[in-house]
């Protein structure tokens, strides 16, 4: 028999209850995916769906394979890999933005190359990308520090890593957890023991960006 609380209702009907800490950091998750949600349903973030440099730069002469490509938002990048001929998963957690990437990949053709994932990569445990995976990891304008080594152990021997991810002002009074110090990402990746192919931060390659940008293509040692 199960336990009855006063009135009656049962204990497994009773919404779950969070500690304050835990349901002040499940609100503001929402808050996040509300606010992307809202730009993806104006309009906003799609870029015309044209890939961000150096992403065409990081595949020129790679075989196709498979793609992981993080932070995907609206799709601009995993529908150029698929036109491309690769297979891509595609991770982001605003719904409105994946509804895009559905909807232009059914348009061109392509949805049978690309597997949507909805989760929050900022969310212990809720995404992990698989060891070894992927012949190829992208990452645009998305930071989110504990999951760069998720991301380079995803990729295989002998294959890419691909980001393009804003930079802070040296001259700011404080980090940002969402901007990277100049040298950041090199420093880490070459951490790595891996080979840089091409490493540049400065302006942003492309239009519509506050923060100057740091471009860095690796490939994994095989």
């Amino acid at each position: 028999m199960r336990p009855k609380m006063a009135g009656g209702s049962a204990l497994s009907r009773q919404a779950p209850r969070y500690p304050p800490r835990m349901a002040d950091a499940r609100d503001a998750d929402e808050g996040r995916r509300a606010r992307w949600n809202e730009r993806y349903g104006r309009g906003e973030e799609v870029h015309a769906f044209r890939p961000s440099p150096p992403l065409e730069d990081a595949v020129r002469g790679v075989a196709p394979g498979l793609a992981l490509d993080v932070a995907c938002g609206a799709g601009r990048h995993a529908l150029w890999l698929a036109d491309a001929g690769w297979r891509v998963v595609a991770v982001d957690f605003a719904q409105a933005g994946l509804a895009l990437l559905r909807a232009e990949a059914e348009r061109r053709g392509t949805a049978a190359r690309i597997q949507v994932v909805e989760a929050d990569l900022e969310a212990v445990g809720a995404y992990v990308p698989e060891h070894a995976r992927y012949d190829l990891v992208c990452d645009f304008y998305f930071l989110h520090r504990p999951l760069l080594g998720a991301l380079g152990d995803a990729v295989r021997p002998g294959g890419r890593l691909a980001f393009a991810i804003h930079l802070e002002d040296p001259a700011a009074a404080a980090p940002h957890r969402f901007l990277l110090a100049p040298g950041e990402l090199e420093r880490i990746v070459r951490g790595w023991g891996w080979d840089v192919l091409h490493a540049r931060e400065g302006p942003s390659g492309e239009g519509g960006h506050q923060h100057a940008t740091a471009e860095l293509v690796a490939r994994k040692p095989a």
